[in-house]
């Protein structure tokens, strides 16, 4: 009898090992042409890597866009105790969108609590501060105690060996850092064709801006959209002007990627915009959302820099009076609503404030960004004076305030004119005798 059964039982092992090694290669085999649906396009023009958290299971996966099928690395990590989107200040969750690491730590800069390397990034980005999501602060760093599942007060945490592995991936301001509530795989197939719509669009508002067909190009953005200190009207106005001035204008766009998480899409591209005058290139961000099923543009930032093609006709005192306006007037409003990308693009590269310079400026900038919950500037008595074609000095009474802070002085904006613009070079505000803060 014996003999009889354990031929037989040998056979039912068989049979399940076989059974469960031919389901595990249909499962794979089901599953191959899946990839993460926040990679929605990933130009060879682009980053090497991606990091992407998922926050419902507690990790952070690296990406190679060479095979964006499977994760390069997993890292287990721990993100905010309360769960959802960041909205607001000290609400202990970890944000959700499409951000940038912007800096980078060593363990000798940093407290206890950060571990050895943290790399803070760019949250809130304009789409955050377009839906009004508040707080500021959020890194990806290491720890010195044990890591648990959601612990942070809204960073995202990795293990010490983590951090320093996941920094040898990590290109400040290139790598994209896309955080997710959970991370969805949908097949290659629907990604591409979902991306190939997402381009028309892109392609459609970038002809509509060649052609300065305005009243097409505007239906592009949001009505929410905002960007270098301007709500969707003064943009309007600020792109007539520029349609009326050029006689021709031509938009080119190279290595389109396109990443989307939380109602968010990033489209992230080579911008090169040339008019008869002179040309400009450099990397454009688009953050749009859907309206009423419609792509919107609500908000974009440009960094880049000019470079003429011939020179420009010497403007006249009136022109120059009316573009130092509204220079002054577009920073001022940067400033205020802590639009901090905006706000630095007024500045030349070589800007100093005594022995501050654009980088360290920029610093002090966020700092304060984060300090005060409200800024208010109010700008009174503008006086400009040119110095030559290229130079000039705006001069004007400044009350700034913000939250229990006031001081009111003199602000003195050394100009200069960087191909068709004016940047501020250097800057010197003297306190007026009698003021003092609240």
């Amino acid at each position: 009898m014996k003999q009889l059964i354990r031929p037989l039982l040998a056979k039912r092992a068989l049979c399940f090992i076989v059974a469960v090694l031919c389901h595990g290669i249909f499962a794979r085999g089901a599953r191959a042409d899946l990839v993460p649906a926040p990679l929605l396009k990933w130009s060879e023009k682009g980053p090497d890597y991606a990091v992407l958290v998922d926050k419902s299971v507690q990790k952070v996966y690296l990406y190679h866009k060479k095979d964006p099928f499977k994760p390069l690395k997993i890292y287990p990590c721990s993100t905010g105790e309360n769960s959802g989107p960041k909205t607001r200040k000290n609400d202990r969750k970890t944000p959700e969108g499409v951000y940038f690491f912007v800096r980078s730590y060593e363990e000798r800069e940093l407290a206890p609590i950060y571990g050895v390397k943290a790399f803070p990034i760019d949250y809130p980005n304009p789409f955050d501060r377009k839906v009004g999501n508040g707080g500021y602060g959020i890194w990806f760093h290491g720890t010195n105690k044990p890591l648990k599942p959601r612990d942070t007060n809204g960073c995202i945490v990795l293990e010490n060996e983590s951090i320093k592995d996941l920094a040898r991936y990590i290109a400040l301001n290139d790598t994209p850092a896309i955080i997710s509530a959970a991370i969805r795989r949908v097949p290659d197939r629907v990604l591409r064709s979902n991306a190939a719509k997402l381009e028309e669009v892109i392609d459609e508002w970038r002809k509509a801006w060649q052609s300065k067909d305005i009243e097409r190009y505007m239906s592009f953005y949001a009505e929410r959209f905002r960007a270098q200190g301007m709500d969707r009207e003064r943009w309007k106005r600020y792109k007539a002007r520029l349609a009326r001035k050029y006689k021709n204008i031509r938009v080119t766009i190279t290595g389109l990627q396109l990443f989307q998480t939380n109602g968010l899409t990033l489209a992230q591209f080579q911008q090169t915009y040339r008019t008869e005058v002179f040309e400009s290139r450099g990397r454009k961000r688009l953050y749009m959302a859907k309206e009423r099923g419609r792509y919107k543009i609500v908000g974009e930032v440009f960094e880049g820099a000019e470079k003429f093609l011939r020179k420009a006709q010497v403007p006249s005192p009136k022109e120059v009076l009316a573009e130092i306006r509204r220079l002054v007037e577009g920073w001022r409003a940067a400033w205020e609503t802590k639009d901090l990308a905006s706000y630095i693009s007024y500045y030349a590269p070589e800007f100093r404030s005594g022995r501050v310079a654009l980088s360290g400026w920029r610093r002090y900038k966020a700092r304060l960004n984060r300090k005060y919950h409200i800024i208010k500037i109010h700008i009174s008595d503008l006086k400009v004076v040119r110095q030559s074609d290229r130079t000039a000095v705006a001069r004007f009474r400044q009350d700034y305030r913000a939250d229990t802070y006031r001081d009111v002085g003199i602000k003195e904006l050394y100009l200069v004119r960087l191909g068709r613009d004016w940047k501020i070079k250097r800057e010197i505000w003297r306190p007026i005798a009698g003021d003092q803060n609240l």
